[in-house]
């Protein structure tokens, strides 16, 4: 990783972060930057970056501050890590961080915002983690986005302290949430968060707020002081609370209304000013829970509610539980202690059940029932009450219910104060489907290419127009309109974007009620355990309710991964579910047109249900040259008019089938360009100028491939023959070295056969590595990778080794992520995959996921084959056994080399050169005490292990250090023969 730094003193220094982002990168560097910044405050920062690097305070956490008053100070959509920076924004709408599509990981940093603006923000599919982190003044928010939150404090922003929105999932740990205006926590938008071991102090509304489908776990919390309800859970919602203190609360310490579902576990509210616990039109669930000192109830259950208190107890409070009119209430093994009036109202209409429960020491009743009242009383004890209990208690006046809504819905509703949950470009409503239908479809046009996919979504529009016309003069409003939808065509045309536009469109049109796109593949619909495929599709579905479930790949549903798959039964419940709400949620499947028609057969009904099918065509030349360069321009540079002529011809040759990137590929193109630039700005004897750096030549683009394989000249001759050296040089390997020298001959006579106008097979470089640990295998893949890049084979030549447990998941679906993430990281360069044959051996008990990697890394080689060069490795006898664990496997691999265990004389020769390059002598007596060693122990060399070579060596190196010491600590003046010789008896017996 290329190390800069950043002073605003020390010569030779960059002045400022983006002039070292802007720093040419010397060739063959390894990807990356670490970006060293020395103390101070770097004031006017502003950039954007889609790099991987590293940004560091140097000086420790504080000592760094990065002031900017744009949108915001740093907006990353790269591999980001930040340590240790205090990052400001003082515009009053900026960001002191912005992430999104990108992962970016802060440590010990501060950010700070004005307190009504957003002060970090990851959205787009964006990953974040702050951790021993602290906000200050603005909100977190999380749209559309994952990460993590971990010892990190956020304090005094006028709104929501921490949003968490639009589907996303988010752990936050141990962290203090202190004085927000609004909620401290809110949760909306089916997002997914789990929130434990954090403190929620003095939110001018909710302490935690879970609303819109929401799905939340609160664990070992504490909730002190809000200005409102403390915990809301409402719109449908779910939560689980555990093991949770709730104190202080203005209003209700935990309210439950509006169909939100609540699990409570050892949850303890104390002394809120009004009831302790209210659930209206909900469901919920209280299992060994307390209420203490309630100022009005301990427990209110509400019309059309329905709570189910085990084990609980419920003392010094007014009422200590009253059932309302319509209400239904079940107490188990539940205490009410100490009541002021009364220990148990039952209003008219109620259904009340009390079994083995306690009433005790009220005030008034123990038990006060109205006639209409529906009580059962099973083993219940009722004493020490001040009157008795009464069956038929009629009130004065008719009940009331004890929770009113404020102007101001208890943790400020669900529509959040404006900048707490607002993403960028979002409506007034913080939500991402602002604008009117005409607005949006303005924006679909803008969109490069796509005429018929433009044309067919106009044409729904305007049915959905003329049958809102026809309803509204009183008109049947004609057959009903399909709104279900194929979208068929090759990878990066734009099949998500559109599906999100066509979903705020719907929403525009009133067709569904929030326009948000829930997007979902197989991983997340299919589970591995019976019945589990039906939950999971379900909550998918429901997250989608009012929007659209857009269903990436949906084709791999119908193709079985293993002997028990459950991806028909992700189908057969997503069938039913399309029926049983078919006017709640509009269902988009994506994939190849291929593979859709197969899809759609899976069920019959599923064909009748998704009757319009969208057909992506890959882009023209032309629309791709102009998305490359719209890229370009979005990341601060531009075309040449060459560059741009070289483009556009490299995309009128280029094969473009249904595997074509087409978008993806248009990028590519633009990243590799601006790799090559880099290598040649760094070459100039001056520091470039800011337009030779914002501009990209035609010899800066790599158009044949992107990041493949090429056939041009070699680009660096010098490096290959320094390389080619180092590969002669090492021990033995006879074999290896001349497979290796063939590989380069067929390469140069590919070159030589293209010049002339003749065929010439394309370069395969994927090779199996098989023989015993410790015979130079990683270090030959090592030196093979440098040898591509400088032929001009491979665009970067980084070697990324990975194992078993770097491509194999614990889960369905996780395998082929974890696979691709790797492969991803290869992209350019080879990937080493040792002891391969670990992937095709099942393991013992359970699911294994092996034969998932191999799967999916042959679809990789083949959808990449020009970008990486993949080596397996392992013991020659288990190789065998993993080439034949796939069919297409073996044809993808050119050859095997074997690497032969080193014998005597090659494991000597090893020990040489080692001590030659760390400076040491060995003389004949000791070389002849090292083969006497060697060949005393066979066995242990017996695979010609240069690790236990290794080993030997540093034995031999440490008894030298203890033998001399000895003779220093005499009294001895060490020569340097002395210290630079090892003797026969520094050889370990």
């Amino acid at each position: 990783m290329l190390r800069l730094v950043v002073s605003q003193t020390s010569p030779g220094a960059y002045r400022t972060v983006l002039d070292a982002l802007q720093a040419p990168v010397p060739p063959f560097t390894p990807a990356g930057r670490h970006i060293l910044i020395e103390p101070g405050q770097y004031p006017n920062t502003g950039f954007r970056s889609s790099g991987d690097f590293v940004l560091t305070a140097v000086g420790g956490p504080g000592s760094v501050t990065l002031d900017g008053a744009t949108d915001a100070t740093i907006e990353l959509t790269g591999n980001v890590t930040l340590q240790g920076l205090v990052i400001r924004n003082w515009s009053a709408e900026g960001a002191a961080l912005d992430v999104s599509e990108g992962s970016v990981l802060a440590e010990q940093c501060q950010f700070v915002s004005r307190s009504e603006a957003v002060a970090v923000r990851a959205w787009n599919g964006g990953r974040l983690a702050l951790k021993n982190c602290r906000v200050q003044d603005g909100a977190v928010v999380y749209s559309a986005a994952s990460g993590i939150m971990e010892s990190t404090d956020v304090s005094g922003p006028d709104g929501n302290a921490v949003a968490i929105r639009m589907g996303s999932a988010v752990t936050v740990r141990s962290c203090r949430i202190e004085g927000a205006g609004g909620s401290g926590i809110w949760v909306t938008e089916g997002s997914r968060p789990l929130i434990e071991q954090c403190t929620v102090t003095g939110a001018g509304a909710a302490s935690v707020l879970v609303d819109d489908r929401a799905d939340a776990a609160v664990r070992n919390s504490a909730l002190h002081g809000s200005g409102q309800c403390s915990l809301v859970v409402r719109d449908n919602a779910n939560v689980l609370a555990e093991d949770c203190l709730i104190a202080d609360a203005t209003l209700e310490a935990v309210w439950v209304t509006a169909g939100g579902t609540l699990t409570a576990k050892r949850v303890r509210a104390e002394s809120p000013l009004r009831t302790g616990i209210a659930v209206e039109e909900a469901t919920a669930t209280f299992e060994d829970c307390e209420v203490v000192e309630a100022s009005l109830n301990g427990v209110y259950v509400g019309a059309r509610a329905r709570a189910t208190f085990l084990r609980g107890r419920v003392e010094r409070a007014t009422t200590g539980v009253l059932v309302g009119t319509d209400g239904d209430g079940t107490f188990d093994r539940t205490i009410v202690t100490d009541s002021t009036t009364c220990g148990v109202n039952a209003d008219p209409d109620s259904d009340v059940l009390l079994r083995d429960c306690s009433i005790l020491n009220s005030g008034g009743s123990g038990v006060l029932a109205t006639p209409s009242a529906r009580v059962q009383l099973e083993r219940v004890t009722s004493e020490g009450n001040a009157v008795p209990d009464a069956s038929d208690f009629e009130p004065e006046e008719p009940p009331t219910a004890q929770v009113r809504e404020p102007e101001a819905a208890p943790g400020a509703g669900p529509v959040p104060p404006k900048g707490a949950g607002r993403m960028p470009g979002a409506g007034p409503d913080g939500g991402g489907g602002g604008g009117t239908a005409d607005a949006l479809l303005a924006e679909l046009d803008a969109m490069v290419g796509l005429a018929g996919v433009k044309r067919e979504i106009r044409k729904l529009t305007n049915l959905q127009k003329v049958a809102e016309q026809r309803r509204l003069a009183g008109l049947p409003p004609g057959p009903a309109i399909g709104r279900h939808m194929v979208f068929a065509g090759p990878p990066g045309t734009g099949k998500t974007t559109v599906a999100r536009l066509y979903g705020r469109i719907l929403a525009a049109l009133g067709v569904v009620e929030n326009g948000e796109v829930v997007e979902v593949s197989r991983a997340d619909l299919v589970s591995e355990n019976v019945g589990g495929t039906a939950l999971k599709t379900s909550a998918a579905f429901d997250r989608a309710r009012g929007g659209v479930l857009f269903l990436d790949e949906a084709y791999a549903l119908s193709r079985k991964t293993s002997g028990t798959d459950f991806g028909q039964e992700a189908i057969d419940t997503l069938v039913k579910l399309m029926e049983d709400h078919r006017d709640e949620v509009v269902v988009i499947a994506a994939g190849y047109s291929a593979e859709m028609r197969e899809f759609l057969a899976a069920n019959p009904g599923l064909k009748s249900r998704i009757s319009r099918t969208v057909e992506f065509e890959n882009y023209s030349p032309a629309e791709l040259l102009q998305i490359t360069a719209a890229q370009a321009e979005k990341d601060g540079y531009r075309l040449s008019d060459d560059a741009r002529d070289a483009i556009l011809d490299h995309f009128k040759s280029v094969r473009r089938d249904a595997t074509f990137g087409n978008g993806r590929a248009a990028r590519r193109v633009f990243e590799a360009a601006v790799e090559r630039q880099a290598q040649r700005l760094a070459d100039l004897a001056e520091l470039p100028s800011g337009d030779e750096l914002s501009l990209l030549l035609a010899e800066d683009l790599d158009v044949e491939t992107g990041l493949a394989a090429r056939f041009g000249e070699a680009r660096d001759s010098d490096q290959v023959a320094h390389v080619l050296g180092r590969l002669i040089g090492m021990t033995g390997l006879t074999e290896v070295k001349q497979e290796i020298s063939d590989l380069l001959d067929l390469l140069a006579s590919s070159r030589r056969r293209r010049e002339a106008g003749l065929e010439a097979e394309p370069f395969t470089g994927h090779l199996v590595f098989a023989g015993p640990p410790g015979t130079g295998k990683t270090t030959v893949a090592r030196l093979y990778g440098e040898l591509l890049a400088a032929l001009g084979v491979l665009a970067q030549g980084q070697v990324v080794e990975a194992a078993r447990v770097d491509l194999v998941g614990q889960y369905v679906g996780h395998t082929a992520q974890k696979t691709a993430e790797v492969f991803e990281r290869a992209r350019g360069g080879v990937l080493f995959v040792d002891e391969a044959y670990s992937l095709s051996r099942p393991v013992d008990g359970g699911h294994d996921f092996g034969l998932e990697a191999i799967d999916t890394l042959v679809k990789l080689m083949e959808d990449h084959r020009d970008e990486v060069i993949v080596i397996a490795a392992g013991y020659s006898s288990e190789m065998d056994g993993f080439l034949a664990a796939n069919p297409g496997l073996a044809s993808r691999f050119a050859r095997t080399l074997t690497f032969r265990p080193y014998d005597v004389d090659g494991l000597v020769s090893i020990f040489l050169g080692k001590a030659e390059a760390a400076d040491y002598l060995v003389p004949e007596p000791t070389r002849e005490a090292l083969v006497a060693h060697l060949e005393a122990h066979r066995e242990r060399y017996r695979e010609g292990n240069g690790r236990e070579v290794d080993k030997l060596f540093r034995s031999a190196v440490t008894a030298h250090a203890r033998r001399t010491e000895q003779l220093a600590g005499g009294g001895t003046e060490l020569t340097t023969e002395q210290l630079s010789t090892l003797l026969p008896a520094d050889i370990a017996p």
